[in-house]
């Protein structure tokens, strides 16, 4: 993990950086998020299926102060994550698993969740990312699919045997628990999203990062063979100004088939393939992380807010 000035600019190195096997970081951490109300940094470890919480200022080959792993945790493969400073909570969207788990902010070890959103009449598949919204008392999770309606579950409710539907936003009650529809889903042909990655929430806005160009990983779930006829990885061919790609930005109380207010997309951009997102509401910023690029691109956009 990497730490820059906000003002970064070019090929410059961190101001602080998180690295080593002390820290029980894998290759790749899906989701990252920094949580205000407690100076933490926490990131998702999908490959260790486990999520590892920093001090804010931690630099070097420094261990966790927390780590959430183990059977009661269910988790599989992690990606997405949202602190709630108000209710204390951490929000966790589960890939493989198509669940949102819930937990105290200051869990630890094996831990079982407080509560889990995820089954059939979520429609869920593939959670990719999540954001809370402690005002009007919301989660809001991101798909790269969803399920379709009648669609059979399988191992972890993860594969499913009738087709599925293009991925989309999928807007929740907080205190949501169980197999329980969205109170809201936006997805559709006007909507642009096939597969979103990431997502902010800020006031009435929801922010998020959409990937709709198809990837199918080369392993099966458990990682330890190939898929049947895979014959390599399938690396997608991306160039800088995919027109697949973009960021886009919806109104809160949008629901169904509805266009972003708000787009962030083309050659001029430099991004190939966008997927994670931070918002600086205050400075009209939003990061976009690349890594199909290998950077971090930051753009000046108030109007979005």
């Amino acid at each position: 993990m990497g730490s820059f000035a906000r003002l970064a600019a070019g090929n410059v190195e961190p101001v602080r950086s998180i690295y080593g096997t002390i820290t029980k970081l894998t290759r790749v951490a899906h989701g990252v998020t920094y949580d205000p109300g407690r100076d933490e940094i926490l990131g998702s470890e999908p490959l260790a299926s486990s999520i590892v919480a920093f001090k804010g200022g931690s630099s070097g080959q420094v261990p966790p102060i927390r780590v959430i792993q183990g059977p009661k945790t269910q988790l599989h493969q992690p990606w997405g994550l949202a602190v709630d400073d108000v209710h204390h909570e951490l929000v966790v969207g589960d890939y493989a698993s198509s669940n949102i788990l819930v937990y105290p902010w200051d869990a630890n070890g094996d831990v079982a969740p407080i509560r889990i959103i995820g089954g059939l009449k979520t429609r869920m598949r593939g959670i990719s990312g999540v954001a809370v919204d402690p005002e009007r008392n919301l989660i809001i999770a991101v798909t790269s699919q969803s399920r379709s309606p009648g669609a059979e579950a399988g191992v972890y409710g993860a594969t499913f045997h009738t087709d599925v539907e293009p991925g989309g936003i999928f807007i929740f009650d907080r205190l949501a628990n169980g197999d329980v529809p969205p109170k809201a889903f936006i997805g559709g042909p006007d909507t642009g999203i096939l597969g979103a990655k990431q997502v902010q929430v800020w006031h009435d806005r929801i922010f998020t990062t959409v990937s709709n160009t198809p990837y199918t990983p080369p392993y099966d779930l458990a990682g330890y063979a190939p898929r049947k006829g895979c014959t390599g990885p399938p690396v997608p061919i991306l160039t800088v100004g995919n027109p697949n790609d973009f960021v886009g930005v919806w109104k809160i109380t949008d629901n169904g088939d509805v266009p972003p207010e708000f787009v962030i997309h083309g050659p001029n951009t430099g991004m190939a393939s966008p997927t994670g997102i931070a918002i600086d509401p205050q400075d009209g910023e939003v990061f976009i992380t690349d890594g199909s690029v290998g950077g971090t691109f930051s753009f000046l956009v108030p109007q979005a807010f």
